[in-house]
């Protein structure tokens, strides 16, 4: 693996920003957000879509516990008894980190945590049997 790419995928703020990105997919349904973080045009385009992800967060977060606490949401295993925000919160250190990161190649950067978002099953909806979820 190239250096740049481990250093990536190493990058704790990078981890924490996956699993935010985890929870806003399932929460939000809003895949539109993945396609231009994967394919932004140059280092602005990057930064407006990081905006865009984190604009939602205190809603996306509080919908996560609500939902959690309704059991419509459910954690995995390995992560259910730590507190929501110390998994999903990305503060301003996480966010200047993850912007030094993508400055050399934001496409490069937006597409792996994309793709790692998308792949990230630490937050499950739970449907009810027999019941299939609109569109389906």
């Amino acid at each position: 693996m190239s250096e740049p790419i481990t250093e990536i995928l190493l990058e704790p703020c990078i981890e924490t920003y996956i699993r935010y990105l985890g929870a806003f997919k399932v929460v939000e349904s809003d895949y539109g957000l993945f396609d231009k973080l994967a394919r932004p045009r140059d280092f602005n385009d990057f930064v407006r879509v990081v905006y865009e992800s984190i604009r939602v967060q205190e809603r996306v977060l509080m919908k996560l516990e609500d939902g959690i606490s309704k059991k419509e949401y459910e954690l995995a295993e390995a992560i259910k008894n730590v507190e929501i925000n110390k998994l999903f919160r990305i503060g301003k250190d996480c966010l200047v980190r993850i912007m030094e990161l993508a400055k050399e190649n934001p496409r490069l950067v937006g597409s792996i945590i994309s793709s790692l978002a998308l792949a990230y099953d630490g937050v499950r909806e739970i449907r009810e049997k027999g019941k299939k979820k609109e569109g389906e």
